[in-house]
This record gives structure tokens, sequence and C-alpha cells, in this order.
């Protein structure tokens, strides 16, 4: 039979090891966030060297870069290859001197072994006549994995700065016939898109989630993105969205990344095509109990617009 003495010391050995516990995983949360800003750091200083296959070393074998409405490269060697490539033709010819640095705006871990990272990019720096450079300005988006103890890029998603403008363009296309099978998450995403109600949408991202339309401000917690497309919604949206999925990646278990395309189809206006937009998106998706959910949504510029760097 349980005394009121041993309650008392069984309550008191649970609030002990539930300290413990909670002390344990600050102290892991701290360690994990010095490691990843260190590793940030050691990013920025390979970046400055130059040396394209030491900064591929960054990234998981299976690694992406999307910048913009510019490039998408998959694979740690084909990163390289771009790294390669691009610094010969942008840095080596034309401005040795430029220099990046990498600011963190935002981490958070999005599980145990993955987090998400938003940060600004700057470049800049003087030529070899002592002329500063232009500087130059980008926000990324980094999704990093812990693969045997140690933090790489799953990731980077480059979006425009708040400063660049994006020129919206258009193509004529039958959107309809871009339609392949799309997945349940996406196919009910879809539906609620085109519903036009700001809760239905905002139901499929995660309490803490982002977002990021092209060059606008990001857009970070629930409460946030339902007021964004509040405002959003509040212009009338006469086209049903069409997401075609370009790819999905599994990062683990329960991450995974979605490229997408997106375009529309205006009812009724069959006879007289219309310009329709087509743009990229990149989704990242979380498993919370069963069910996915959203944790970052990044709109880039599509093919036909054009980002001007101020």
């Amino acid at each position: 039979m349980l005394t009121k003495t041993t309650l008392r010391i069984s309550f008191s050995t649970l609030l002990v090891l539930l300290t413990m516990l909670s002390t344990a995983i600050m102290a892991q949360s701290t360690k994990d966030s010095t490691e990843l800003y260190k590793r940030i750091q050691e990013y920025q200083h390979t970046f400055n060297t130059r040396d394209a296959a030491a900064l591929s070393e960054f990234f998981t074998e299976d690694a992406d870069v999307v910048v913009g409405n510019l490039l998408k490269v998959k694979g740690r060697q084909a990163i390289e290859n771009f790294w390669r490539n691009y610094w010969r033709s942008q840095f080596n010819k034309q401005e040795p001197g430029r220099r990046g640095t990498f600011t963190v705006h935002s981490l958070r871990k999005i599980t145990t072994e993955v987090a998400l990272i938003n940060l600004l990019s700057i470049t800049g720096g003087r030529d070899t006549s002592g002329t500063e450079l232009r500087t130059r300005r980008a926000r990324g988006t980094w999704v990093v994995h812990r693969l045997d103890g140690e933090w790489l890029i799953a990731s980077i998603i480059m979006m425009p700065a708040l400063t660049d403008s994006v020129v919206i363009g258009a193509s004529i296309e039958t959107a309809e016939s871009l339609r392949p099978h799309i997945r349940e998450f996406v196919k009910a995403y879809e539906d609620a898109y085109d519903s036009h109600n700001p809760s239905m949408v905002t139901s499929f991202f995660q309490n803490n989630a982002d977002i990021i339309v092209r060059n606008k401000p990001l857009v970070h917690g629930k409460q946030a993105i339902q007021e964004w497309w509040n405002s959003y919604f509040s212009t009338p949206r006469n086209f049903k969205v069409i997401m075609i999925i370009d790819e999905i990646r599994t990062i683990t278990n329960d991450v995974v990344q979605v490229n997408l395309t997106v375009t529309g189809a205006i009812p009724g206006a069959e006879d007289k095509p219309q310009p329709l937009r087509q743009t990229s998106a990149n989704w990242i998706l979380v498993r919370e109990s069963g069910e996915w959910r959203i944790a970052a949504l990044r709109v880039l510029p599509g093919k036909e617009d054009r980002v001007i760097r101020r």
C-alpha cells in the first residue's frame, strides 16, 4: 500500500526527473543552435575561399539548390559543378574581390534531426582597382539535416530580397493539359485554395510555419499567415489553381520537400485563352501526429518574370 510519505517521495522523484529532462532538452537545443551557427560561419568562410569542392561537402548527397527563376541543381556533384562554373564567370573574371556574409534571420528545429534556417546573404567588397562593388542581397531558406552527428544542407532556396523588384510575366498555356496525378495533400490544398476560404487554407500550416512570396516580407506564425490569406482573398480570384508536382524529396520519414509548378485555368475562357502565369513553389512538409502540415512555403518568380536587383 502506498502511504502519503511514499506518494510525496514519488511525486518529488517525478518532479526531479521532469526537471532533469527539461534541462537536458534545453541543453541539447542550445548545443544544436551553437553547432548550426558555427556551421554557417564555416560555410561563409569556405564560400569566400571559392573552393567549390570544399563547399559541396556541406551538402547531402541528394541536396538541391534553387535560385529564384534562374537555376535548380540537384545532387552534391552538380552543386560543386555549379559553384565552380559560377565563380569562373561571376567572380574570377569580373569581381575577384567580392565576398559574402550570411546573417541568420531565424533558426528553428522542425524535428530533432531537421532544422529550418532563414538568412540574408550579402555579397560585396572591392575590385582589384579598389572600387567598391555593388552590394547584392538575397534571402535564403536552408533545410539542414543532421546525419551521423553532422549538420548537412539538404536544400537551399534563394528568394529575391525585399529591395528587389519582380516584374510579373505570363504565358498562354492549356493549363489543364499540364496537370498530372496530384497527391492527396496537394489536391486538398488546391480545393481549399479554390474555396477562397482563408481559414481553410491556413489549416494546412504548422503553428510555427512561415511563408515568403517572391520579394515580399516573411510571414511567420499561423495567426500572421491567416491574416495574410485574409488580405489575399479580399481581392477576387477568378481562376482555378492547378498545382503540378515536379518532385517530392524525402529528407526524413517525417520531413519532405515538394517542388511544384503552379498555374491556373480561368473558367469559361477556353475559347479566348488568357495569359496564365506559371510560377514555382517550394513546400517543406512535416508529419505531426500522422498528419502532414506545411512548415515553410516559398513562391519563387516564374520563368517569364524579371528580377531587378537593387
